[in-house]
């Protein structure tokens, strides 16, 4: 408990992210120059870097002489504060050298920047004789370790910061880094740059259970066995990781994309993942890659979206001459995905024979994905491909069987073990990555979550029992452990203390929210696995009766629904997505399949008539012609019956229009069971 009397915020553990710097030279210089002009010269460098610090929303905990310490996540957190603590690490090191190339000052060229950064669990609060507010612990100790190790105008992050960044910046393994008192080790990276173009979609975690992967290394070497292959071929190879729900698919794919990130420095790695939700969208899952690659967003204006897809194609078309033009690339295969171009002479020939443009755009496709070869090797990443509409696993076939040009891609997807049935070339020509049940050594456990490492070998045991072999069961057993109010499990029965499905597991990590994140959690399963802030908004204002039936009748304030959403991150059951469907909408993903499932199980049936009504019309304002099957099955949900077929209608002429014969066909006779 906090005693002090002038305390602002209360006395906490929180997950932070530290960043140290320390600028050499200035003693060199005090023995060059005049003590006033150094002390000046000391000032003018630190409001160049604090102004940085403060655009990237960092405290700036204290200054020391010639370094400081930095605190992001504390007092206030945000989703990114990793992302913002190692882009303003950035920042100072270019700001250093702008400062010395404008400074009239000669011997200022002598200064020079070091930078670690650290994201963990520490102790918040107030201090000393004067108040001060600070942060505490071994998170802070070892970021100052970092910053002292890091070569001179470099920035180095930890492990646990690289998971929370991997992705947004281009970054080089330095090896496992030794700390005084510490028995392990720890994993150090060199960030060099930001990524212009983020390659892959990503997860932010507020949250604090830290993970390793363990028994996955054997599937690990045969991907990375796999990808050297597809190098020396002239066209793609296709890995397929499959596994029942819970095996951690997922989390294999997103491990081995990072590691090739830190070894290929020039790898372009694009990905795109299916939704149920959006499993009868045509094309979704290229679409989904396109215009997020793109950064194009559903309302974005058709001349903003226009220029966004061009220049995302030129950014990937190279310099190689051919009789193919970016132009025409931009608008078939933008055509396909929902961009409008209208009096194309592009798409004129084909406006009787959709199915020859489809065609055509399969083949710009292949011609695309080639040139952006130009500049290093071409991972694609596709997941969860059992959701994946017809369309877009068509045009995976074609990408595989074509051998027209050179394309030595690797496409990793994922999938449960059934996803390929319906499409046997894809089937025969997939190397498999499959995923079983394992057995999982006590001390495995251990060593796979750092927080049980005081846990006794029977409780150890224990859970290694109950989860059956199934890594997210087990991830979710141990997050119920290690956040219960108990402090000594050496005696503790999990046969009596922990729920006995994966199903009661996950309704009592609801449970055990507060009313207001919980019912949001609810009305958000509404929505889908993924969801968008105001759609949650939309269900709850607009449904009558769930916000007493559900308690979160304190919601009418967004600030109050922003509370509930960071509560939701922080108990890692929802990742704010970076890159919306919507412009100016925060998006979310629930970790799991399952645990939207159970969410949506949990609201009463008399209540969700009426939340899909509100999402259904919160959704026919805002998306295009390509989505509106998302909002048939919305009004469908609700027994909106004329309203259902009017938009399934749509979406079937669309995808007639398209020449995607397969999914128009499958939404007619979808149509004939209404």
């Amino acid at each position: 408990m906090n005693n002090s009397k002038n305390s602002q915020y209360p006395e906490e553990r929180r997950l932070v992210t530290v960043l140290f710097a320390d600028v050499h030279g200035f003693t060199s210089l005090a023995d060059q120059l005049d003590f006033e002009v150094v002390s000046d010269l000391m000032r003018g460098v630190w409001l160049e870097l604090d102004q940085v610090i403060e655009e990237h929303g960092g405290y700036i905990d204290k200054h020391m002489g010639d370094a400081f310490m930095v605190v992001w996540g504390a007092p206030q957190a945000r989703e990114d504060d990793a992302e913002r603590a190692v882009a303003a690490g950035l920042a100072i090191l270019e700001a250093l050298e702008t400062y010395k190339k404008n400074s009239s000052c000669k011997e200022t060229r002598q200064l020079d920047l070091r930078v670690g950064i650290h994201s963990g669990l520490a102790l918040a609060g107030y201090v000393g004789l004067r108040d001060e507010y600070t942060v505490l612990g071994d998170t802070v100790n070892i970021a100052k370790r970092i910053e002292i190790e890091a070569q001179t105008g470099t920035l180095g992050i930890s492990e646990a910061t690289y998971q929370f960044v991997r992705g947004v910046f281009r970054m080089s393994d330095l090896g496992l880094l030794k700390l005084r008192g510490k028995e392990d080790p720890i994993q150090v990276y060199q960030v060099t740059e930001a990524l212009q173009q983020p390659t892959k979609l990503r997860y932010r975690s507020a949250g604090g259970l830290e993970t390793n992967l363990v028994s996955r290394e054997e599937k690990l070497k045969h991907l990375a066995d796999l990808y050297r292959q597809a190098q020396h071929k002239e066209y793609p190879l296709l890995a397929i990781v499959r596994g029942d729900i819970g095996l951690g698919k997922s989390r294999l794919m997103m491990e081995f994309a990072s590691r090739l990130e830190v070894e290929e420095p020039h790898l372009r790695l694009i990905s795109s993942r299916a939704f149920q939700q959006a499993s009868k969208v045509p094309f979704y899952l290229w679409r989904n890659l396109w215009l997020n690659l793109f950064e194009c967003r559903e309302d974005d204006s058709p001349q903003a979206a226009r220029e966004k897809f061009i220049n995302g194609v030129r950014s990937l078309w190279g310099q190689r001459l051919g009789p193919i033009s970016a132009v025409e690339t931009a608008h078939l295969i933008g055509d396909l995905v929902g961009i409008e171009w209208p009096e194309s002479r592009y798409l004129a020939p084909f406006n009787d024979r959709p199915e020859q443009k489809l065609q055509r755009a399969f083949a710009l496709h292949n011609e695309i994905l080639s040139r952006s070869q130009n500049e290093g090797p071409l991972v694609l990443a596709l997941d969860d491909l059992q959701w994946a509409d017809q369309g877009s696993m068509s045009l995976l076939r074609y990408l595989v069987n074509t051998r027209e040009g050179k394309l030595s891609m690797f496409i990793l997807g994922g999938g449960r073990p059934q996803t390929f049935q319906r499409y046997p070339q894809l089937e025969d020509m997939a190397k498999d990555i499959d995923l079983k049940p394992f057995d999982l050594d006590p001390e495995l456990v251990r060593r796979a979550y750092p927080a049980l490492k005081s846990v006794s070998p029977d409780v150890l045991s224990q859970l290694v029992q109950r989860a059956g072999g199934n890594p997210f069961y087990l991830e979710e057993l141990v997050k119920s452990l290690v956040r219960s109010p108990r402090e000594d499990f050496s005696k503790l029965d999990i046969q009596e203390h922990l729920p006995r499905s994966l199903h009661l597991l996950l309704q009592a990590r609801l449970d055990s929210l507060s009313s207001a994140a919980r019912g949001v959690a609810l009305l958000a399963a509404v929505v889908g696995r993924v969801f968008w802030e105001d759609a949650v908004l939309a269900a709850m204002q607009k449904a009558s009766g769930t916000t007493t039936i559900l308690d979160v009748s304190t919601l009418t304030i967004r600030e109050n629904i922003e509370n509930a959403l960071h509560e939701l991150t922080r108990a890692e059951m929802a990742f704010p997505r970076a890159g919306s469907t919507f412009a100016g909408e925060r998006e979310f993903i629930f970790k799991h399949t399952l645990l939207q499932e159970v969410a949506y199980s949990l609201l009463p049936h008399k209540y969700r008539g009426q939340c899909h009504l509100a999402v259904a019309r919160w959704l026919a304002e805002r998306v295009s012609p390509e989505l509106s099957v998302m909002v048939a099955e919305q009004y469908e949900k609700a027994d909106e019956r004329e309203k259902a077929i009017h938009y399934y209608r749509q979406a079937a002429r669309h995808a007639t229009s398209q020449g995607n014969i397969e999914d128009a066909q499958s939404l007619e006779e979808h149509l004939h069971t209404l």
